[in-house]
């Protein structure tokens, strides 16, 4: 059988690209930072031909590069984070070092040399830190640090809880108790959340959350996964585009030459929730989460490792009772025992599972299983390549008329099942 000729030129165009390694023509966003600089005399004159180096500590990634006829010098696409070892060295000169410099997601970090001549053999090191201000910004922009992740406090564990950063993201909970994000006051469906470049919005317009997997109440990644966020609001970067709120742009965590883990559970249940106001207990309910995580070196400075799980198991009441034993009072009891009768006498079905009341307060269930894994290997000091797999699988039970009814009342019976499952890589 032959092929058309326009099938087969179009073959051979995705045969060439993915053997040459040609990224396609779609806005990634932005993942990684910039590191750029100048080399000079002490009188001030530019020195091109300088050989610069950057290392990222932590991995031993290494950057290489000479200054160009102005002196100046650029990294592009380097490793965030850090602390960085930059050192600049010419023939006939000193080779000056500087360290200590952690460079933000999307930011521009400038350092300056001024090398001195050569008499004796020596090396002058000096300790830098990155501006307070940056000039180099393109737009406004927060950034949450890992340390910032680390330490602040979240019971969802969701990114929403540390957008509240930057004071243009507004974080509301709809009516179905779901959290969205209204950046300077524009609606959740114009933001974008990208993970590792990757677009991670609710492409069928499901959940209020704007993110994939809202509809099960889970979150597109494991908190614990995320190395990094920079909040984003009306950049003028080429690099970030399709959307005109907000944008979340995460990156996710790495492995490194030393060998690291964490490991984390929350529980939390009635016992922990006072009475109201009409001394009305609040329903059997229970909230778990747990989960791990590792990283380290398959080989010091060339190979690396991280793996995450994250675990959750949730039951929370629909806030609804019908004898207000618990919860808000729906009432209608004798009605309500009349369509009980007439469903389980005259059709033989009975809208209550078993063993539970269906005038009581019914439970939901919602449960929520994460993995993340990503591999990290340094080629040459220019060629870096990095594999990830995220898989989501996620469900929860809802109501006919929403989580929190008001002119009807679902029966334990009643509830359907919401789910997703993912695992974009």
């Amino acid at each position: 059988m032959r092929l058309p000729v326009r099938i087969v030129l179009g073959l051979a165009v995705a045969v060439l690209v993915a053997a040459l390694g040609v990224p396609p023509a779609l806005g990634q966003g932005v993942t990684t930072s910039t590191l750029s600089g100048s080399v000079t005399d002490q009188s001030g004159g530019v020195l091109p031909g300088a050989t610069v180096t950057a290392v990222h500590t932590p991995s031993g990634t290494t950057y290489e590069t000479v200054t160009q006829a102005d002196g100046r010098f650029t990294f592009l696409a380097v490793r965030t984070g850090g602390p960085y070892v930059v050192k600049a060295a010419m023939n006939g000169f000193k080779t000056e070092e500087q360290q200590g410099f952690i460079i933000g997601l999307g930011q521009t970090t400038q350092v300056k040399f001024v090398l001195e001549i050569q008499s004796l053999q020596e090396t002058v090191t000096v300790t830098g830190q990155s501006p307070l201000i940056e000039t180099t910004r393109a737009g406004t922009a927060e950034n949450v640090s890992t340390q910032t992740l680390e330490a602040l406090p979240t019971i969802s564990r969701s990114l929403t809880d540390f957008a509240r950063v930057s004071p243009y993201f507004n974080a509301t909970s709809s009516n179905d108790g779901e959290t969205f994000l209204s950046v300077a006051g524009r609606n959740n469906r114009y933001n974008n959340i990208q993970v590792d470049g990757a677009v991670n919005n609710d492409l069928f317009g499901l959940s209020s959350s704007g993110t994939p997997g809202g509809v099960a109440g889970t979150q597109p990644i494991s908190l614990d996964a995320i190395a990094e966020l920079q909040l984003i609001v009306s950049p003028y970067d080429v690099r970030q585009g399709g959307f005109s709120g907000g944008g979340v742009n995460a990156i996710t965590r790495s492995g490194a030459n030393d060998l690291h883990g964490t490991g984390y559970y929350y529980f939390r249940n009635q016992n922990w929730v006072g009475v109201g106001p009409a001394e009305t207990k609040v329903s059997t309910f229970g909230e778990k989460q747990g989960g791990a995580s590792v990283g380290g070196p398959i080989k010091k400075n060339v190979a690396f490792y991280f793996g995450n799980f994250d675990l959750g198991r949730k039951q929370t009441p629909n806030g609804f009772s019908a004898d207000g034993s618990s919860g808000q009072t729906f009432g209608y009891v004798p009605e309500l025992q009349q369509v009980l009768d007439i469903t389980k006498n005259r059709y033989g079905y009975d809208p209550a599972a078993a063993g539970q009341d269906p005038l009581k307060e019914t439970i939901r269930d919602q449960n929520s299983n994460k993995v993340f894994v990503r591999t990290d290997f340094n080629l040459s000091t220019a060629h870096h390549l990095t594999a990830r797999y995220n898989y989501i699988d996620a469900f929860q039970d809802v109501g006919s008329t929403g989580a929190r009814p008001t002119s009807s009342l679902t029966t334990t019976t009643g509830w359907r099942t919401s789910s997703t499952r993912s695992s974009p890589s």
